[in-house]
């Protein structure tokens, strides 16, 4: 990571105009700070899942497969999401994808490919030497930082030494294609967020749609899952294609306060070959006739459903119309839209475990001029009118195979400082036995 002092001495005989998006950011951060009080350590562990999935992280000192189970659980448990039974018979062992640097090994083990997402099953083994680099089994609190005199710490030294006087840097993260920068401060990592993809030779930035999840077997061994959510965009019609994953590096979960970011670079890189084309032929698209909903100048719609043997998706327009920069970025706008939220559930009103994307958000603009801009963001600090704004998004859901119908339940997430709230704003019915594509 770059010294923060450098970065601010630098920083601070420039001139910065701050685009309007991060003043957005800013203000929402600000408003709810209190809902997030961390100390000042760097957690890689991508919390995406804000995004997103619940990613387990654990000390579990024992590792057992047995017909698809981490220590008596289904692998799909782990993951964070539920996919049907078939799972396994989905899954393509792989041989002889392994790289080893400086006795520090990552094997390529298995693959799973859905219509809807790739999973990449790596077991991972640290030599001693990187063990120590990583700081493995050793406290987030140092002497150090207890002893300090400081007084620029003071005011939070208690409650982070409440907070972290008993935990350990426990666990590891792999992030591939990463960005080597050098610059004046120094040379360090751009990424670590798994948000770069390599499809057939072809870059891709997949932004939130990318997890991981690790199980701890020991301090030197891991079962490491990274999984990617991929749709046409990125593959089009392709139902084989190879992902090259290069530039690694295993990093700890956590770091020592006041430390800088630490690493282990992996040489080498893996070409992985993945089908669908399994999945896909065993998958059904249902065209429903479901209800527009809209909430003041939003319009969300049911493009189609997709029934693959391991879970329910389903594609979901959104249109924003009479658009403009305040409604955007002003949360006390009367027209302001915060994140909306999806729900789902059985016929019989059983929750369903759901996971929810976006792949594609752009921009019209009032004479005509159409931007793309990435997903969740705001790509302009230009004030506007009259636009319209389309998104395209995806719903994973748990497949109920004895249920015909599924109910998919929109809230709008209301934050204030103590305090979320929602506001539903519609359901979808959804009838699975459509007539089908």
């Amino acid at each position: 990571m770059k010294d923060i002092d450098k970065i601010l001495e630098t920083a601070s005989m420039e001139e910065v105009e701050i685009p309007q998006k991060i003043q957005y950011r800013v203000r929402y951060t600000l408003k709810n700070k209190s809902r997030n009080k961390k100390h000042p350590i760097m957690k890689k562990l991508v919390m995406t899942m804000a995004f997103l999935i619940v990613v387990f992280i654990g000390s579990i000192g024992v590792y057992a497969v047995n017909g698809g189970t981490i220590a008596g659980k289904p692998i799909t448990e782990w993951l964070g999401i539920k996919f049907s039974d078939e799972y396994e018979n989905y899954k393509v062992n792989v041989e002889g994808q392994e790289l080893i640097d400086n006795e520090t090994s990552i094997d390529l083990t298995s693959t799973v490919c859905d219509d809807g997402f790739t999973i990449l099953e790596f077991d991972v083994k640290l030599s001693k030497e990187d063990k120590e680099k990583l700081k493995i089994g050793e406290p987030i609190l140092t002497e150090e930082y207890i002893n300090s005199t400081d007084e620029t710490i003071q005011e939070e030294k208690e409650r982070v030494i409440s907070e972290y006087s008993d935990k350990t840097i426990d666990s590891i993260y792999i992030s591939f294609n990463n960005k080597l920068i050098t610059d004046e401060t120094g040379t360090y990592l751009e990424g670590l967020n798994n948000y770069s993809i390599t499809i057939d030779g072809k870059d891709f930035w997949i932004r939130p749609r990318s997890v991981q999840t690790t199980t701890k077997i020991s301090d030197y061994e891991y079962k490491v899952y990274q999984m990617y959510f991929l749709t046409d965009k990125e593959l089009g019609t392709k139902q084989e294609f190879t992902i090259t994953l290069g530039d690694i590096v295993i990093e700890a979960n956590d770091t020592q306060i006041n430390e800088k970011q630490v690493y282990v670079p992996i040489s080498g890189e893996f070409n992985i070959k993945v089908s669908k084309e399994k999945a896909v032929e065993n998958t059904k698209i249902v065209e429903p006739e479901c209800e527009e909903i809209k909430y003041k100048d939003m319009t969300k719609k049911v493009e189609k459903v997709m029934i693959t043997p391991l879970q329910t998706i389903v594609k979901i327009s959104t249109v924003y119309e009479n658009l403009n920069l305040e409604k955007l970025t002003d949360t006390e706008n009367e027209n302001h839209i915060n994140i909306i939220e999806y729900e789902a559930s059985d016929e019989d009103g059983k929750n369903l475990s759901v996971f929810s994307y976006e792949t594609k958000r752009t921009v019209t603009y009032a004479d005509g001029r159409v931007e793309e801009w990435e997903q969740g963001d705001i790509g302009t600090s230009k004030k506007f009118s009259n636009g319209k704004m389309e998104l395209t998004e995806y719903v994973i859901i748990e497949k109920k195979e004895d249920s015909p119908n599924i109910k998919i339940k929109l809230k709008e997430r209301i934050e204030t400082e103590n305090v979320r709230e929602y506001i539903p704003i519609g359901n979808f019915n959804i009838k699975l036995e459509e007539p089908t594509k």
